[in-house]
C-alpha cells in the first residue's frame, strides 16, 4: 500500500503500529469486555485501527488470517483487515499487491476445514463476495472454475459455496447494493451464465475483441444443486450438517427463483426436486421448500406459457393430492399455534393464493387438459381453516376468480360455490367487537399474531369486505339459486335471535353482545347478495333476453316480498340491531330496489316506526336509544334524496307525522333538528316543485339560523373572549376546581363532584345548546352536497346563504378563536398561575392506546362510562364543549367553499382566517392541531383558479409557517424527553404522546404532498364530494402545484418546511417529504416557476439547506431503511444545480450547454470530514455520465452511497442491510393495511393516530459537526 494511501481523510503517517499477535489479542478481549473502561476501550480500539489502516496491513491481514494457530478472534481480526482493504484501499494498491490479495482471498476459500468456526467461514465467504462484485467479469473471470473445484469437496465447502452464490444473487438482483449497481449488466449477465445451463443461455461477457465465458462447464448452479439435492433426499437420516447444507441448497434456489428466467426452471428440474421436500417429515425443510416455492410463484406476472410450464404440473389432481395431504397435517387448533405446523399451514395458503391468481389472469383450461376441481376444491378447504390469517389469501384469490366471467362460469367453479357461500356467510361477524378474553378460537389466532388493536380491525375489516364480495359475486353468477339460499338462511338465523330477545333485559343490557354481532353478520349477508342482485341489473340494464327481463322481475318481486316480510313482521328489541335493520333496508331501497317508489314508503314507514319512546331506562339502554334515533334521521335523509319527488307529494303529511314523532318520543333539540334537515333536503331536491316555490319554502328553514347570528344579545356575548366565557360558563370552571383542591387530588377518577358542579355543567350544556352552530352546520352541509356548480340548485343555495354568509363568518371566526385560546390555561378567567397545572389537566383527552393502555378498549369505555359522575367526569364535560365548538366551526369553514365565489370572493376574509382560525392556533395540543389541520383540504381545494392568489396566499402562508413551528417545537421536545428519560415518568404517556405527534406530522406533510401532487386536478375531479370541480378539468387553467411554486411568499415557507419535515423521526412522513423533495428539486433549475435572483435563493437554499438535512438524515441510524432515498435527493440537487447540463432545445432557443447553477452543492460535500477533490470530481464525473444515459436512480444513488460511505466512520451503505424490524409474514403486511387507529377515545372516538418506529437512542451530536469549517 502506497504512503500516499488514506482512509477516512486521515493521511498513513511515518509511525506504524508494531505487530504483535498477543497485543492484538489482548486488544481484542478488552473490547469485547463489558467491564472495560471506555478510555481503555477507546485506546485498543485505536490500536486495532491503527493496524488496519497501516501500509504492511495487507500483510498483517493475510498472515492472521490464514495462520490456523492464532486464537479465533485474532483470525476474525485479520479477516476483517483483509475486508477493509477490499472495500476501501483495493485502489491504493500496486498490481503485485493487489495479486496477492485475490491469492491469499483465494486460499483461505480453499482451506477452510470442518473444525472452522461458522463465524470465520462466513467472514472468508464475505471476502469472496466482495472481491467478485468488484472484480468478477472485469479482470477476474475464474470465478466459478475455483467454485465448482470447492463444490466438489466435501459438505463443508458445499456450504462455503452456497453461502457464496446465496449472497451474491441477493447482492445483485435483490438487495440495494451500490457495488453491484454501479457494475450494472455484466455482473447480473455473470451470475445468469453460471446459475443456467449453456443449452438455456450462452452468456459470455465481451471486453474488446475478446468474450470471456463466466460459466464452467455446460452445467449451470441449478442443475448442480438440484443433483446435490436429488442425492441427499435419498439419504436414510437427514440431520446435522447435510441438513443445514440442504437448507442452504434450498435457500440459494429461494434466491435464484425470484429473477431466473423460466426454461432454465425446467430443465433444471430445480422445481421438481424442491417440490420433493414438501413430503419430508422434517418441518425445517418442509418451510424451506415452501419458501422457495413462494419466491417463484411470487413473480408479479407470468406469461400464459409459463404458467403452463411452471404453475399447471403443481396443481394438477396427485399435485393437489399431495399439498393437501400436507395441509391437513400442518392444521392446528388455537392452542397449537406455536408450532411449525401452523406457518406451513400460512405458507401453503400463500402458495395456494399464488396459483390461483397466476391461473385467473388467462382464461381456464378445458377439462381435457387439467381437472380443476381438486384445485379449487382444495382452495375451499384452506379457506375453512379457524385462523382468519390462513384463510385470507384464498379468500381474496377466490374474489379474483369470481370477477373473470370465463372462470365465474366454469363448471368446476359452480361445483365449489355451495361451500365457499356458505364460508363467507359464517365468516361476516365483527371479531373486534369481541372481549379480548374470548375462547372463540377465530379471536385468539388473530389475537395471537396481530398485537396492535387497529392492526386487527383493519385485518378483520379487510377480510370482512372479501367475504362481502364472494356473496356478492356468486349471487351475481347465480342469481336466482344464491339469493335463495341467502334469504332463507337469514330467516332461520333472524328466527334465533328472535327468539333470545325473549329474554331482553333492559336493566342489563351491554352495547356489544353476541346476539348484536351475529345480527349485524347476517344483515351484512343480505347487503352483500342484493349488492350481487343490483350489480347483476346493471349488467343487464342495455341488453338483455326475454328470459333475463323474467328472470330480474321475478327477482324484484320476490325480494321486494322478503323485504316487507322482515319489516312487518320482525320487530326487534335491541335499538342497534334496528339501526342495523334500517341499515339494510334503505341500502335495498336505494340499490337494489330503487325504482320502486312503493318500496320506498314502506321503508319510510318502518323507518319511523322504530323510534322507541324512551322512559326512565338504563343510562347503556338509552344511550342505544339516542344513537338509533340519531341513525335512523340520518337514513330518513338518505332515503328522502333517492325518492325527493315522490316524497314531495306527501309532504305535509310527512311534516305532520315527524311534529308527532318529536311530541311522542319527546325529542331533543338536536334531534328535532335532525328531522327539519330531513324536509329541507326533500324540498331542495324535489325537482319537480316550482323553483320560487322551493327557494321560499327553503328560506323559512333558515331563517331562524340567520335570527340566532344576528341576535344583538348573543353578538354581546361573543364581544371578547372573556365575555364569551362568560357567557358559556368557563370562568366558572377554574374556582370550581380550586374550591375543591383538585390540585392535590392525584386520581380525579375517584372523586365525584357535588351539586355545584351539576349545576356548572347544566348551565354550560345549555348555553352550548343556545349557539346557533350546530343547526347551522347541519343545514349548510346539507344544501351543499353534491351540487354541480353553476346549476340552478347550486345558484339557488348560494342566494339563500349569501345574506348571513359574512355576519356568521365573524362571528364563528370569533369562537374558533376564542377555543383555539382556552387550550393555553392563562386565558382562562379567574385562573391564577397557580392553577394552570389544573386547567392543563381538564383540557388533557383520555384514549385507550392498543399496546400501551391497560386493560381492553371495553374496559376502558366502562371506566370512563363509571367516571361520569366524578371530576374526572366533570373535566370531560368541559373540555368536550371546547372541542364541539372548534369542530363545529371547523365544519362550517371548510362547507361555505362549496359556495363557491360567493364565499371566496369575499374582501379580506382569507386575512381574516388566517388570523382567527389559524395563526391562533398555536396553544393546541398536537393532536387538536391535526383535527384543525383536517378543515383545510376541503377549503383550498374548492378554491377555483381565479381566486386562489387573493383567497389562498395569506391562508397557505400561514398554514405553513403554523405546521413549521408546531411540529419543530414537538419534535425537539419529544427528543428531548428521550434523551432525559426519568424511572419515575410515565412511559404510557411518552408513548401516547408519540403515537399523536406521528400522526399529526403525517396528516401535515400529506397535506403539503397533496398540494404538490402532479396529477392532484385528476384525481379531484373525479370525487363527487367537490362541488367546484368544473375548472379541475380545464387544462387552460393554472394548477395548484404551478401556483404554489410560482408565488414567491409561500415558496419560502413550503421549502423551509419540507427541509425540516425530511428530519422528523417518522418513517411515513419523512418517506412523503423525500418524495416531494425529489420532485421539487429539478423544478427549479429552470426559470419555469421562478426567476432571476429569487430563483437564485431558491436554489441556493435547497443547495444547502436541504441538501445538509438529507447529508445528515444519511448518516442517522433511524433513516436506514430509508438512506437510498436520501442519497436520491443529495444526487438530485447536485445533477440539478451543481453540475453542467445539456438542455435540449425549444421553439425559442437552441440546444445547449448550460454551466453549473451555484457552486454550492460541491462545496458542501467538500466540507465533510475526509472528502477530497479526487474523490467529490470522480463522483461528480460519474454522476453525469449517468445523467447523459437517462435517469437511473439505482446508480445515481449507488454513486453517492460510494462517496459518502466513510463520513464520518459510518458505513451507510450497510446500515440499510440491518434490518431491525420484526418480522412478520407476507400475509400480515397486506392484509392488515389501514390507516393506523392506534386511539379509540370515548371523547375523541374516530380520531386516526398513527405509530411509527421507535427512536433507536443513537448519539447523533457529532453529524451536526460535519458542516463546521
Amino acid at each position: 500500500m502506497t504512503d500516499a494511501a488514506t482512509a477516512n481523510g486521515t493521511t498513513n503517517g511515518a509511525h506504524e503500529p508494531s505487530y504483535d499477535t498477543s497485543n492484538i489479542l489482548e486488544a481484542l478481549q478488552v473490547i469485547h469486555n463489558p467491564a472495560t473502561k471506555n478510555e481503555v476501550r477507546r485506546q485498543a480500539s485505536e490500536y486495532l485501527e491503527g493496524l488496519k489502516l497501516s501500509n504492511e496491513a495487507l500483510q498483517y491481514g493475510c498472515a492472521l488470517s490464514s495462520d490456523k494457530t492464532q486464537p479465533p478472534l485474532v483470525q476474525h481480526y485479520g479477516l476483517s483487515v483483509l475486508s477493509h482493504i477490499v472495500r476501501h484501499e483495493v485502489h491504493h494498491l500496486s498490481e503485485q499487491q493487489t495479486n496477492q490479495l485475490r491469492e491469499c482471498i483465494h486460499e483461505l476459500g480453499r482451506s477452510i476445514q470442518d473444525r472452522d468456526l461458522v463465524f470465520i467461514r462466513n467472514k472468508i465467504a464475505e471476502l469472496w463476495i466482495e472481491l467478485a462484485k468488484r472484480y468478477w467479469a472485469l479482470d477476474m473471470f475464474g470465478l466459478d472454475e475455483h467454485l465448482v473445484y470447492l463444490w466438489e469437496q466435501d459438505l463443508v465447502h458445499k456450504d462455503f459455496v452456497l453461502t457464496i452464490l446465496e449472497n451474491l444473487s441477493e447482492d445483485i438482483f435483490v438487495r440495494d447494493d451500490s457495488i453491484a449497481i454501479m457494475r450494472g449488466r455484466d455482473l447480473n449477465s455473470a451470475l445468469v451464465e453460471i446459475f443456467t445451463s449453456s443449452s438455456n443461455f450462452a452468456g459470455g461477457i465481451k471486453i474488446g475483441e475478446t468474450t470471456h465465458h463466466m460459466r464452467y462447464g455446460k452445467d449451470g448452479w441449478l442443475t448442480r444443486i438440484r443433483q446435490f439435492l436429488e442425492e441427499a433426499i435419498q439419504s436414510p437420516s437427514i440431520e446435522g450438517q447435510l441438513k443445514e447444507v440442504i437448507l442452504k441448497a434450498l435457500a440459494t434456489i429461494r434466491s435464484a427463483f425470484t429473477w431466473v428466467m423460466t426454461p432454465a426452471v425446467v430443465q433444471s428440474m430445480a422445481l421438481a426436486v424442491t417440490c420433493g421436500f414438501l413430503t419430508q417429515a422434517d418441518p425445517d425443510l418442509i418451510m424451506a421448500a415452501i419458501d422457495s416455492l413462494l419466491s417463484l410463484y411470487g413473480r408479479v406476472r407470468l406469461e400464459e406459457l409459463e404458467v403452463q410450464a411452471l404453475v399447471h404440473p403443481l396443481i394438477q389432481p396427485d399435485s393437489i393430492a399431495t399439498l393437501r395431504q400436507l395441509y391437513s397435517w400442518s392444521v392446528v387448533s388455537a392452542n397449537e399455534m406455536d408450532s411449525s405446523k401452523y406457518v406451513i399451514s400460512k405458507k401453503l395458503s400463500e402458495l395456494m393464493s399464488l396459483f390461483a391468481d397466476h391461473m385467473c389472469q388467462y382464461k381456464p383450461p378445458d377439462v381435457d387438459t387439467l381437472d380443476l376441481f381438486p384445485f379449487l376444491r382444495f382452495l375451499t378447504m384452506v379457506a375453512e381453516h379457524e385462523s382468519l390469517i390462513v384463510s385470507i389469501p384464498v379468500v381474496h384469490s377466490w374474489v379474483k376468480m369470481l370477477e373473470v366471467p370465463s372462470w365465474r362460469t366454469t363448471p368446476a367453479v359452480s361445483q365449489c360455490i355451495g361451500p365457499l357461500l356458505e364460508v363467507a356467510s359464517q365468516r361476516l361477524m365483527q371479531y373486534d367487537q369481541l372481549p379480548e378474553d374470548t375462547q372463540e378460537s377465530v379471536v385468539i389466532f388473530v389475537n395471537e399474531e396481530i398485537e396492535l388493536f387497529p392492526e386487527r380491525q383493519g385485518f378483520y375489516m379487510n377480510y370482512r369486505r372479501l367475504c362481502s364480495a364472494v356473496i356478492e359475486w356468486i349471487c351475481f353468477a347465480q342469481l336466482e339459486d344464491a339469493i335463495h339460499a341467502v334469504m332463507s338462511r337469514v330467516d332461520a338465523l333472524l328466527n334465533d335471535i328472535e327468539s333470545a330477545e325473549q329474554q331482553f333485559d333492559i336493566t342489563r343490557y351491554g352495547r356489544v353482545s353476541m346476539h348484536l354481532l351475529r345480527a349485524d353478520a347476517y344483515f351484512a349477508m343480505v347487503d352483500a347478495a342484493f349488492k350481487g342482485f343490483d350489480r347483476w341489473q346493471g349488467a343487464h340494464r342495455e341488453s338483455s333476453s326475454p328470459e333475463e327481463d323474467q328472470l330480474g322481475q321475478r327477482m324484484r318481486e320476490e325480494t321486494k316480498a322478503w323485504m316487507l316480510n322482515m319489516m312487518n313482521n320482525r320487530h326487534f328489541k335491541d335499538p342497534q340491531i334496528r339501526q342495523r335493520q334500517i341499515k339494510t333496508v334503505v341500502e335495498v331501497s336505494n340499490r337494489a330496489l330503487k325504482k320502486d317508489t312503493g318500496f320506498a314508503f314502506s321503508v319510510l314507514e318502518h323507518i319511523l316506526s322504530s323510534f322507541i319512546i324512551a322512559g326512565q331506562q338504563d343510562s347503556t339502554y338509552a344511550d342505544a336509544v339516542e344513537d338509533l334515533h340519531s341513525y335512523a334521521t340520518s337514513e330518513l335523509r338518505r332515503l328522502s334524496l333517492q325518492h325527493a319527488d315522490y316524497f314531495v307529494t306527501f309532504y305535509d303529511q310527512l311534516q305532520a307525522k315527524f311534529s308527532d314523532l318529536i311530541d311522542q318520543i319527546s325529542a331533543s333539540e338536536r334531534l328535532q333538528v335532525d328531522l327539519k334537515s330531513t324536509l329541507f333536503s326533500v324540498i331542495q331536491h324535489a325537482t319537480g316543485v316550482d323553483y320560487a316555490q322551493r327557494q321560499a319554502k327553503l328560506e323559512e328553514f333558515l331563517r331562524p339560523i340567520a335570527a340566532a347570528w344576528a341576535d344583538q344579545s348573543f353578538q354581546s356575548a361573543l364581544g371578547s373572549l372573556e365575555s364569551f366565557a362568560h357567557f358559556q360558563g368557563f370562568d366558572q370552571v377554574g374556582p370550581y376546581l380550586a374550591s375543591l383542591g383538585a390540585g392535590k387530588i392525584e386520581d380525579w377518577s375517584a372523586v365525584p363532584y357535588d351539586n355545584r358542579g351539576v349545576q356548572i355543567q347544566n348551565e354550560m350544556s345549555s348555553a352550548y345548546a343556545r349557539l346557533p352552530l350546530r343547526a347551522t352546520r347541519i343545514f349548510l352541509s346539507i344544501s351543499t352536497d353534491r351540487l354541480e356548480q353553476g346549476s340552478q340548485l347550486h345558484s339557488m343555495i348560494c342566494d339563500l346563504w349569501s345574506p348571513m354568509v359574512p355576519m356568521m363568518l365573524e362571528y364563528v371566526l370569533r369562537l374558533t378563536s376564542y377555543n383555539h385560546q382556552l387550550h393555553n390555561p392563562s386565558s382562562w378567567p379567574n385562573v391564577p398561575p397557580d392553577l394552570e397545572g389544573v386547567i392543563r389537566r381538564v383540557l388533557r383527552d383520555r384514549y385507550w392506546q392498543s399496546g400501551i393502555s391497560a386493560g381492553s378498549m371495553g374496559e376502558f369505555h366502562s371506566r370512563v362510562k363509571a367516571s361520569k359522575s366524578t371530576l374526572e367526569g366533570f373535566a370531560s364535560s368541559v373540555r368536550g364543549k371546547i372541542r364541539g365548538h372548534l369542530e363545529q366551526c371547523y365544519s362550517i369553514l371548510h362547507t361555505l367553499g362549496r359556495l363557491g365565489p360567493t364565499f371566496y370572493s369575499l374582501q379580506q376574509l382569507p386575512e381574516l382566517i388566517a388570523q382567527a382560525a389559524i395563526d391562533s392556533a398555536a396553544p393546541l395540543s398536537p393532536h387538536h392541531f391535526s383535527v384543525m389541520l383536517q378543515m383545510l383540504p376541503k377549503l383550498i381545494d374548492e378554491c377555483p383558479p381565479g381566486s386562489r392568489q387573493h383567497f389562498l396566499t395569506p391562508i397557505i402562508q400561514s398554514v405553513l409557517v403554523q405546521m413549521d413551528t408546531k411540529l419543530s417545537i414537538e419534535w425537539e421536545k419529544m427528543n428531548q424527553r428521550k434523551q432525559n428519560k426519568h424511572d419515575e415518568e410515565n412511559l404510557g404517556d411518552e408513548m401516547r404522546d408519540d403515537s399523536v405527534l406521528r400522526q399529526t406530522t403525517y396528516r401535515a406533510v400529506n397535506l403539503v404532498a397533496h398540494w404538490l401532487q402532479p396529477k392532484r386536478e385528476q384525481e379531484l375531479s373525479s370525487k363527487k364530494s367537490i362541488v367546484n370541480r368544473n375548472y379541475l378539468i380545464d387544462g387552460s387553467q393554472q394548477t395548484m402545484r404551478e401556483f404554489l411554486l410560482s408565488n414567491v411568499q409561500i415558496l419560502e415557507k413550503l421549502l423551509v418546511l419540507i427541509t425540516h419535515a425530511l428530519a422528523f423521526k417518522d418513517m411515513k412522513s419523512s418517506y412523503q417529504m423525500l418524495m416531494t423533495a425529489h420532485r421539487l428539486v429539478p423544478e427549479f433549475a429552470s426559470d419555469r416557476f421562478v426567476s432571476g435572483q429569487e430563483a437564485a435563493a431558491v436554489r441556493e437554499y435547497i443547495s444547502t439547506e436541504m441538501l445538509k438535512t438529507a447529508i445528515t438524515c444519511l448518516n442517522d441510524g433511524y433513516f436506514a431503511d430509508q438512506q437510498v432515498y436520501y442519497a436520491q435527493l443529495i444526487a438530485g440537487i447536485w445533477l440539478s444545480y451543481g453540475l453542467p447540463n445539456h438542455v435540449p432545445a425549444t421553439e425559442t432557443t437552441p440546444a445547449h450547454e448550460r454551466q453549473p447553477l451555484t457552486s454550492t452543492p460541491q462545496d458542501v460535500i467538500l466540507s465533510l470530514p475526509g472528502m477530497t477533490e479526487a474523490k467529490v470530481s470522480h463522483a461528480s464525473a460519474l454522476l453525469l455520465k449517468e445523467a447523459a444515459v437517462g435517469s437511473r436512480s439505482k446508480r445515481l444513488r449507488a454513486i453517492i452511497l460510494a462517496l459518502l460511505e466513510g463520513v464520518r466512520g459510518v458505513r451507510v451503505s450497510e446500515l440499510g442491510k440491518i434490518d431491525t424490524r420484526q418480522q412478520h409474514s407476507k400475509i400480515l403486511e397486506k392484509y392488515k393495511q389501514r390507516e393506523m387507529l392506534s386511539m379509540q377515545g370515548v371523547e375523541d372516538a374516530g380520531q386516526n393516530v398513527g405509530s411509527g418506529p421507535g427512536d433507536d437512542g443513537a448519539d447523533l451530536a457529532g453529524v451536526a459537526d460535519m458542516f463546521s469549517g
